[in-house]
């Protein structure tokens, strides 16, 4: 443990000192601010609570686009593993989903839900349910069959051979996908936020683009990373969790 937090730590100064040097040598805080500056600014966003109304609607569009990718994917992706014809029919349109590039989602978001709450939220689930629903539907198709087999011997329940033998094979898909998604959902919705939101971590990069804010840009990115970062480590915590109940 202590390890890895001085790893961490080494990991944090190089990329402090770095950023410093640029910032020193750009000589410009219009290009480069510096990460004084850029902490200072956040501990001015966090006092005076102006950071915390975008933080929560940034982090309802991802989350919320994260759970309603979960729970379809957790039914396409079952079907799909468990019913041959269904894999065969939806597999290819979910790979064209998953090769729809943000940009194209983000000019159909404005015409089918326009700008504000909604466009950002369905971005997320967009990018991040074919994703998932792959990773899912290939657990499941890589059970165990012997497992299977020997349920058959023994004329297991189909509730127990679910549970504990397709469930259980498809557990680290699920988390392997979950952890990609992690980090992912912040990128999506803050692009979502930037071009078709009306609130959110976002949509102030965009205001602070255009009255030229560098360190305000720097600021929000900053909050952004933490967020990924968190996440991560929030997911890994849990799929250990659910590795050992699993096991």
């Amino acid at each position: 443990m202590k390890a890895k937090f001085f790893r961490l730590c080494v990991s944090l100064a190089i990329i402090f000192c770095l950023w410093l040097t640029g910032s020193i040598i750009v000589g410009n805080e219009l290009l480069l601010p510096g990460p004084i500056n850029t902490v200072r600014r956040l501990i001015e966003l966090f006092m005076s609570g102006e950071i915390l109304s975008p933080l929560l609607f940034t982090a309802l569009k991802a989350l919320g686009g994260l759970s309603m990718a979960l729970f379809f994917s957790l039914i396409a992706g079952f079907a799909m593993g468990l019913i041959e014809i269904l894999y065969e029919i939806f597999k290819p349109i979910i790979i064209t989903l998953q090769a729809i590039p943000i940009v194209s989602w983000l000019a159909l978001a404005i015409l089918w839900w326009g700008v504000g709450f909604r466009s950002p939220l369905y971005i997320v689930f967009l990018t991040l349910f074919p994703i998932i629903t792959l990773n899912i539907t290939e657990g499941v198709k890589n059970v165990d069959k012997k497992l299977l087999e020997m349920a058959r011997v023994f004329n297991l329940p189909k509730k127990i051979v679910f549970k504990d033998i397709y469930f259980a094979s498809a557990i680290p898909f699920i988390i392997s996908s979950l952890r990609i998604s992690a980090g992912m959902m912040w990128k999506t919705v803050a692009v979502a936020e930037f071009m078709v939101g009306i609130s959110g971590l976002g949509r102030m990069i965009s205001d602070a683009k255009y009255a030229l804010d560098t360190t305000d840009v720097f600021a929000f990115t900053v909050i952004l990373i933490i967020l990924g970062i968190v996440s991560e480590l929030i997911f890994d915590k849990l799929s250990r969790r659910m590795m050992v109940r699993a096991s």
